[in-house]
């Protein structure tokens, strides 16, 4: 957070190559059975982020690519895990509260990407909108399923879609320090919270990893 504030590229190569590693390490240790799933989605996310460090012009391609796996193992994960219930009316009053806001950032982000990045539309405008059904989903699963596990996938697809925003604004608008900061603290927030996800989470899906 220090070298993205400050603008200290060999504190942000370095803990850019130090965060996942750690993580992964953290969750080996605390875990006495992992989920060999998670662990590739962090390590398609270290991979994204090195490439990052390249260059996005340099590595667009793969980097879209290897995030969007990382991303649909994320969706695999809440998916697996979802459960039907009754829905009381302050969790129906919450879910809409939250698609709503879900739709209007969606709107405002929508306008937003034409002026910033005419030439990848498309691509910014699935990324976009992949994020905010993630978030959405986690949200209703944890409604539904108010178990802690999933309490840490909402909070993780969250920071994610937040830390991802402030990269776009830092890349593409504007780099103030509000967006040095938020991007690199919910950066860290969204791996752990995985993290925090996969040790907690029960094995109670026939997919294998997961």
């Amino acid at each position: 957070m220090v070298g993205s504030i400050f603008q200290l590229e060999i504190l942000i190569q370095v803990s850019t190559l130090l965060l996942i590693p750690t993580l992964i390490l953290y969750y080996r240790y605390r875990a006495k059975k992992w989920f060999l799933a998670m662990v590739v989605a962090l390590v398609l996310f270290y991979v994204r982020d090195l490439l990052m460090l390249g260059g996005l012009g340099n590595y667009l391609g793969w980097i879209m690519l290897v995030f969007a796996i990382a991303v649909i193992i994320l969706y695999i994960f809440s998916l697996t895990s979802f459960r039907r219930s009754k829905i009381m009316f302050v969790e129906l009053l919450s879910l809409i509260i939250m698609y709503g806001f879900l739709a209007f950032l969606s709107y405002s982000m929508a306008e937003l990407v034409p002026e910033v990045i005419p030439s990848h539309k498309t691509a910014a405008y699935i990324y976009l909108v992949g994020l905010n059904l993630l978030l959405a989903l986690t949200f209703t699963q944890y409604l539904l399923k108010s178990h802690y596990a999933s309490l840490w996938l909402m909070l993780g697809s969250a920071s994610l879609l937040v830390s991802e925003l402030s990269l776009f604004f830092k890349m593409f608008v504007i780099s103030d320090i509000s967006v040095n900061i938020f991007f690199p603290l919910f950066h860290v927030l969204a791996y752990y919270a995985f993290v925090e996800h996969a040790l907690n989470r029960r094995k109670d899906s026939s997919l294998p990893g997961f």
